[in-house]
């Protein structure tokens, strides 16, 4: 795998690049800065010493004291001090003063420059170049007036080489090179750090997607900081544990459901093979068929309500919602239990908020949470116990409760009790007939209608209560 091609290349490449940049365009601005800088500081320096060695040449007019020697001795240290060829020229543009002996040769000869005559109209001017072909490389030139009493006398020139203040320039960048350059070195060590930092999370992640994809769901990821991808480390380890719940859930369905049909079809097996064997007597086979048809009835219903129960969690299944009045259908599912509460000699108790309370439903749908939590509550209560069923208003709902004594809802059974196929007594030892659908359908059914259940467990008992929506 070419690095490029990798998110560690793409990020560092990328980084390098905006930081490498950044560095030429600052490095080309500060050259540019750098040097608009020291000449207008150099041209600064000259017109302040220029107007100094014009008033020291006006005072030595007035007092009638010229010394011409020691006006050269203080242009020649002047020279040195600001690195720049200084000459004085008189009315008539002729050089009579120069600040350095080696260019001797200049005096007495008649400037032409056409920008001198605006020094002797009285401006101070600045040049950059070659002064008109008096120097062989460019020079920053600052021409300050000599005027007395308003008038001009002459003019002083200050020549100062470019390339001079260029190489002072050229220095300076350097080290601001240098600088740039360990600066670089330091963000390509950070740059470097962080690109893996970032890339050695996904990586391993990429690792454990492939144990996790093979079925082992145990692999983890270390979660190291607070960061997005510590936040992402955490999320693929929540992916892992769900993951692992739904792989035991689904060998927990395998095994229920195999438990399940194994029962009524190892009954009707044998007793079809004993009839037809000979084994039962023909008086006795109406029985034993009858026995087979409850068999086979309910593998229907087992398989009708697995197929119910996933037609309502993709939203196959369409409801049918209209008002209607709740009380009457709750007394309808009581009555189909009225045989089964009475050989348990269960004491039941209806205790309704209303004569009458229409709600918005869907009310075949409706009638079947009712009939499995009923159906729940009448399978799991000890002899001579109690059930209510329980109404009551608050705002735009109505709370229906179906409560029974009996013993409580173990605490880690509560979280899985709404499980396909789950059944609190694991041998199924008090429901033999119970196929762990019910309470699945039932929240299936609310959540679909956009409503909520709970579980609670009683003093004595257990409660669910769900809502609907009542129409006035």
């Amino acid at each position: 795998m070419k690095i490029s091609k990798t998110l560690f290349g793409k990020l560092f490449t990328a980084y390098m690049g905006i930081i490498l940049g950044s560095f030429i365009l600052l490095a080309a601005i500060l050259s540019q800065a750098f040097e608009r800088y020291f000449i207008n500081q150099k041209e600064e320096i000259m017109l302040e010493q220029g107007e100094k060695i014009t008033m020291q040449y006006a005072k030595a007019y007035y007092t009638g004291i010229m010394d011409l020697e020691q006006l050269k001795f203080e242009m020649e240290v002047l020279d040195k001090y600001l690195d720049s060829m200084i000459w004085i020229v008189d009315a008539n543009g002729r050089i009579y003063v120069v600040s350095r002996t080696e260019n001797k040769s200049w005096i007495g000869q008649k400037l032409t420059f056409a920008h001198i005559s605006e020094v002797f109209e009285g401006k101070i001017v600045t040049i950059k170049g070659n002064f008109g072909g008096y120097f062989k490389e460019p020079v920053l030139t600052i021409g300050y007036p000599i005027q007395i009493d308003g008038k001009t006398y002459g003019a002083l020139f200050m020549h100062t080489p470019i390339p001079e203040i260029q190489r002072t320039v050229q220095e300076l960048y350097k080290i601001t090179l240098l600088c740039l350059g360990l600066s670089g070195l330091l963000a390509f060590m950070f740059i470097y750090y962080l690109s893996r930092r970032i890339t050695n999370p996904l990586k391993e992640m990429n690792e454990v997607a492939k144990v996790i994809a093979g079925g082992d769901f145990q692999r983890k990821l270390d979660v190291i900081g607070e960061d997005e991808v510590a936040e992402l480390a955490g999320s693929f380890n929540y992916m892992a544990e769900e993951l692992n719940k739904l792989e035991e859930l689904r060998r927990g369905f395998i095994a229920n459901i195999s438990h399940d049909l194994r029962s009524p079809l190892t009954s009707i097996q044998g007793f079809v093979q004993a009839i037809l064997d000979g084994t039962i007597p023909q008086e006795k086979q109406t029985k034993y068929l009858e026995i087979v048809l409850d068999e086979t009835r309910r593998l229907t219903k087992m398989t009708n309500d697995i197929m119910d129960l996933t037609k309502m969690e993709s939203g196959q299944m369409e409801l049918k919602k209209d008002q209607f009045e709740v009380n009457d259908l709750i007394r309808r599912v009581l009555d189909k239990f009225e045989k089964r509460v009475l050989d348990k000699k269960v004491e039941l108790n209806l205790i309704l908020a209303e004569e009458r309370t229409m709600v918005f439903a869907d009310r075949e749908q409706i009638q079947r949470v009712i009939y499995n939590l009923l159906d729940n509550a009448v399978k799991f209560i000890p002899e001579e116990g109690k059930i209510w069923v329980e109404t009551t208003r608050a705002s735009n709902k109505v709370f229906i409760s179906v409560k029974n004594s009996g013993d409580p809802i173990p605490q880690e059974d509560l979280l899985y009790i709404w499980d396909r196929f789950h059944k609190g007594d694991k041998s199924r030892g008090k429901d033999k007939t119970g196929m762990g659908l019910g309470l699945s359908i039932v929240k299936q059914i609310l959540k679909n209608h956009g409503e909520a259940i709970k579980v609670e467990n009683l003093e004595e008992g257990v409660a669910f209560t769900f809502t609907l929506e009542l129409k006035n």
